[in-house]
């Protein structure tokens, strides 16, 4: 009977009282669809509970004194025996259920709980209102318009084919590119054929992985002495372009040029003098010369004035040098080098190089550098 009062209740209230038991409280829920039912739900009444609210406001007592003509104290005792009847139940059962309205039990803390039931509506305002099912609407296109969009799917889902003229012209542009390339490799081939040039110096990669002093070495120039005997320089460039031009005509002329050359290296031997009595006379000796060309390793700092492709250059570079009374010479390549250093002087420690080097570049200008042998 407590029950049927209580549910009549939430209907006209927000909130209903159990003394000694908790308060249930109502929440207005707005009209909602449902997406997966395709449904529209009225507005509705949702029901929590607080077992917090236990103090009597007299709600549930009066209206059950009023509606069965009873006392108070007749309708308070029908309430304290139907909370009594609920915690025995929580107790035996760990649930109890109010009808058409929710269910009690308690939690793994042992707080009492409630969860509500969805049952009668208890709004006022949307009594008599049912759940409205509203299927969604497709539109059927008409069969002509259906053939119209295959037929326009086909066509652009087909690969377009191009016309003559720009498959010829495509053409044309890969056998442009493949001639091209052709003619850069045979330029290359070509280039490798000759002395002055290989083609591992045309390569970029190499001077970024290579030997550091090896990639100053190739991009090195030829320093020109600055002194006053302009005009002996003017000689020496007009000498060493004619011996060049020489070289370049007769390849295998370099061991007749060279010694021919009174300037590159002065060569002493000794002859056997016969004398009228066929008696042989004693050898002469050959002077000393100092080596002017450097061959190998030898730990030395060299200061470098240039570096050139061919030996006759460098000879000449020296030879130049030389004339103004340094102390020149040849360093020949080694290993992942192709040319020829010329020297000015050299130390045997690098402060020694370093130290002089402000006085050198005073005449070979800010080129020149230290290479360790």
């Amino acid at each position: 009977m407590v029950e049927k009062h209580i549910k009549h209740l939430l209907y006209n209230h927000d909130c209903v009282i159990i003394p000694d038991f908790g308060g249930l409280i109502t929440r207005y829920v707005p009209a909602r669809i449902n997406p997966v039912k395709h449904t529209l739900v009225p507005p509705s009444k949702k029901i929590a509970f607080n077992e917090k609210l236990v103090l009597n406001d007299g709600l549930l007592i009066s209206t059950i004194a009023y509606t069965n003509n009873i006392t108070k104290e007749e309708a308070r005792q029908l309430v304290m025996s139907f909370v009594h009847e609920v915690r025995n139940r929580l107790d035996s059962e760990q649930r109890f259920e109010l009808t058409d309205i929710g269910v009690f039990k308690y939690n793994h803390e042992r707080k009492l709980v409630f969860d509500y039931t969805e049952g009668d509506n208890l709004l006022e305002a949307s009594f008599g209102l049912p759940e409205i099912v509203a299927r969604p609407i497709r539109h059927e296109e008409p069969a002509v318009l259906r053939t119209l969009i295959k037929e326009r799917q086909a066509a652009e889902a087909a690969p377009a084919r191009k016309p003559f003229k720009a498959r010829l012209k495509r053409a044309y542009h890969v056998a442009a590119g493949l001639a091209l390339t052709g003619l850069v490799g045979a330029t290359l081939y070509m280039l490798s054929l000759q002395t002055d040039y290989n083609l591992s110096s045309l390569n970029p990669i190499s001077l970024i992985n290579g030997d550091k002093q090896a990639a100053a070495e190739q991009t090195a120039i030829t320093v020109p002495v600055q002194n006053e005997a302009t005009l002996k320089q003017d000689a020496g460039i007009g000498a060493f372009d004619a011996a060049e031009a020489g070289i370049e005509n007769e390849a295998e002329a370099w061991g007749d040029a060279s010694s021919s050359t009174s300037d590159f290296e002065t060569q002493y031997a000794a002859d056997e003098i016969v004398n009228d009595k066929d008696e042989p006379v004693a050898e002469v000796a050959a002077p000393s010369v100092a080596s002017t060309t450097v061959s190998g390793k030898d730990g030395r700092f060299y200061i470098i004035t240039g570096g050139y492709a061919r030996m006759l250059n460098a000879e000449f570079s020296r030879q130049e040098i030389a004339e103004f009374g340094h102390e020149a010479k040849v360093l020949e390549p080694g290993k992942g080098s192709r040319l020829f250093k010329v020297s000015v002087a050299d130390f045997a420690s690098a402060e020694e190089a370093q130290a002089a080097m402000n006085t050198y570049r005073q005449t070979f200008g800010d080129n020149i550098w230290v290479f360790n042998n």
